[in-house]
């Protein structure tokens, strides 16, 4: 009886990965729109700001509808906060205020997903996703805007190299849409995606008061476009 069982399993199985490949790969474009989330005193997020995203993309299906996605995206995440700051003016003197940043952060991320999708409703697949992101800080600038407290002029830079991020960005992920089929096995997958931090992305203290640390996570939600083969 075992073995009756075993060889309808191993035909069942066979019949299956003759009809889906066990692996599909593919590219990846993104454009998304980014904010800080914090519960920091003082510190706020300053709207949102858009960014975008390249990848490669990779299933590897545990069964017919089911798949372990991965790959790695090369994300440009952008958002504005407001904070308290202290800036040396002179030896003796500190002059307070808030600044203003346009964060420009740049990541490789790797995603760890798990998508289920749908039997074919007409032409198309419905698919939804959940898992996580790891994301690996490839570099960080801003355009800073001091505003002291005290009345005297504005500064401003642009393009200045970020010190404050944190090396790496861990995140959790959940998105859904809808896969077109094209010839074959080859296919678009499109839909929305949001990309939750829930780790504090920044480092160090407030130059205001030190006995605060700064603390805030850059969010995400993207429309992306996926080609698999």
């Amino acid at each position: 009886m075992k073995k009756i069982i075993f060889v309808i399993f191993l035909l069942y199985s066979t019949n299956i990965l003759a009809q889906h490949k066990p692996f599909q790969f593919g590219f990846k474009g993104a454009a998304n729109m980014g904010w800080f989330g914090t519960d920091v005193k003082d510190y706020s997020n300053e709207g949102v700001d858009f960014g975008g995203s390249w990848g490669f993309v990779a299933d590897i299906y545990l069964m017919e509808n089911y798949a372990f996605t991965t790959g790695f995206d090369v994300l440009f995440l952008n958002g504005s906060m407001k904070y308290p700051y202290a800036k040396q003016d002179t030896i003796d003197m500190t002059v307070f205020g808030q600044m203003e940043s346009k964060f420009k952060a740049k990541y490789i991320e790797i995603p760890l997903v798990f998508t289920m999708r749908t039997n074919d409703i007409g032409k198309v697949k419905i698919f939804g996703q959940i898992g996580f992101g790891f994301g690996i800080l490839l570099n960080a600038k801003a355009n800073n805007t001091f505003i002291p407290d005290n009345g005297q002029s504005i500064e401003s830079n642009e393009g200045e190299d970020s010190g404050i991020f944190r090396p790496t960005r861990e995140s959790f992920i959940i998105g859904a849409g809808i896969e077109i089929p094209l010839d074959g096995s080859t296919f678009i997958r499109t839909g929305i995606k949001y990309d939750n931090a829930f780790i504090d992305v920044l480092k160090g203290n407030n130059t205001a008061d030190f006995s605060i640390e700064n603390d805030a996570r850059n969010n995400f939600i993207e429309l992306n476009v996926c080609l698999l083969f």
